[in-house]
């Protein structure tokens, strides 16, 4: 096949690029390019050369087929690692192998199982504090769970008072790491300088905490995982400043990512009172209480269903870039080396091809097994090698507080649709609920 040059991309200008498109309307922007038709297309940013691509299958050929050929090298990823640190999540791709199979244990499912109890004493700790017939704003509301489940269920000795603190400075640190694609290098000290404080939170107290993590022999969460010595595959027990490391980069992972996903599934619910109604009752069936174990969580199919479809609409992540560390083709395209790649979950969620109407919140679309693995169209959690480790730990997060959320509250929505908010991930803004016991007379618990 003769090399061709990509069309270029709708909503480019001159010397930003796209950057200035991306921080106005994604979504919109992203649409526009599933409209144009062409799999590959040039993207720009700051004159940076880039492409980005819209055929699922060409999207599996970059982070899974061809993944030692698309690495997360690059500007944007040197921006990032000026700030964070070669840590795991941003480390190209040999170093990323190493980290991932000392991190892959804390995901293991005997430590899911593990983690459920802390969770659902967070979100009934959550629940409890909503008062029937108040309004909330839902991004705000959840954050308290979202955080604290995260801190308590990777470092479990990390003091109560201190958990507010480091919610808000992974937040603040996660949301700021999106300008590290859309800003030039030469701004990255002043964000390097702007950011630090939060990192410094968040590494001192895990240095804090981790001296007491180890003289309890008996001390569980996520990273316990990381003390310990596995299989003969096993690098071995991380160092405390490996420990430093992967707690900062799963703070991080688990916290917004979480966030945005709670956040979104319970408007949708409010949007769908049908489907709200059907969930409830399914999670009455199970544990009318709220689910405090892992086995009532799986006897929720409808609830796994309904996190996958809210995943599919509103995919946190919804850009992820590589950058090609060789020549390479693409889709008939020839790539040079350093070429940066982009593919979009939410571009490739939102294809009508794949989802007709696409635009719906339809849990009805799955089967009772949900999406299966081998679908290149969902990439909510992303795919091959760099496919993040804590997948089922995320979606058993979102689900333990939706049910029991549910088992007590009934959202409806209390004013206009919410804006979205395309950071690192995305949000909803000013997205407004009313709460309401559902068995009036009895106080939540």
């Amino acid at each position: 096949m003769p090399h061709s040059l990509a069309p270029l991309a709708p909503g480019a200008v001159p010397f930003a690029g796209h950057a200035l498109t991306l921080l106005r309307d994604p979504a919109d922007w992203l649409r526009r390019c599933t409209e144009a038709g062409h799999p590959v297309q040039q993207f720009r940013i700051w004159n940076r050369p880039g492409v980005l691509v819209t055929a699922p299958e060409l999207a599996h050929e970059v982070l899974v087929t061809e993944a030692d050929t698309y690495d997360k090298t690059g500007r944007v990823y040197d921006n990032t690692r000026a700030i964070l640190g070669d840590i795991f999540g941003v480390a190209d791709g040999r170093r990323n192998a190493v980290l991932r199979r000392r991190i892959q244990p804390a995901f293991r499912r005997a430590r899911i199982v593990e983690a459920v109890p802390t969770m659902s004493l967070e979100a009934r700790r959550l629940s409890g504090r909503w008062r029937s017939g108040t309004e909330i704003d839902v991004a705000r509301a959840t954050a308290p769970y979202v955080h604290r489940s995260a801190v308590r269920t990777m470092l479990p000795v990390v003091p109560a008072a201190e958990i507010d603190r480091l919610a808000a400075a992974s937040s603040r640190l996660f949301s700021g790491l999106y300008l590290c694609a859309l800003l030039p290098t030469a701004a990255m000290p002043l964000l390097a300088r702007r950011l630090r404080p939060a990192l410094d939170t968040l590494r001192r107290a895990q240095a804090d905490a981790l001296p007491k993590y180890r003289e309890d022999p008996g001390c569980s969460g996520l990273l316990a995982a990381l003390t310990e010595t596995s299989g003969e595959d096993s690098p071995g027990p991380a160092s405390e400043g490996e420990v430093g490391d992967y707690f900062v980069s799963l703070l991080l992972a688990s916290g917004d990512n979480t966030h945005s996903a709670v956040a979104w599934l319970l408007h949708h619910l409010a949007q769908d009172q049908e489907m709200q109604q059907r969930l409830a009752d399914e999670v009455a069936a199970v544990a009318p209480e709220g689910p405090a174990t892992h086995a009532e969580l799986a006897r929720m199919p409808l609830l796994r269903n309904t996190i996958a479809e809210t995943l599919r609409v509103r995919p946190p992540t919804w850009m992820v870039v590589r950058s090609a560390v060789r020549a390479a083709e693409l889709g008939g395209h020839r790539l040079p080396a350093g070429t940066d790649v982009y593919v979009s979950p939410h571009l490739l969620h939102h294809d009508p091809a794949a989802f007709p109407d696409s635009g719906d919140f339809a849990p009805g679309r799955w089967p009772e097994g949900g999406p299966a693995a081998r679908d290149h169209t969902y990439l909510p959690f992303g795919a091959g090698p760099r496919k993040c480790p804590g997948d089922h730990f995320g979606m058993t997060s979102v689900a333990v507080v939706t049910a029991t959320l549910l088992a007590t509250w009934r959202l409806l929505p209390a004013g206009p649709a919410p804006r979205t908010r395309f950071r690192t991930v995305q949000m909803p803004v000013r997205c407004r609920l009313t709460v309401l016991a559902r068995r009036p007379g009895k106080p939540p618990r």
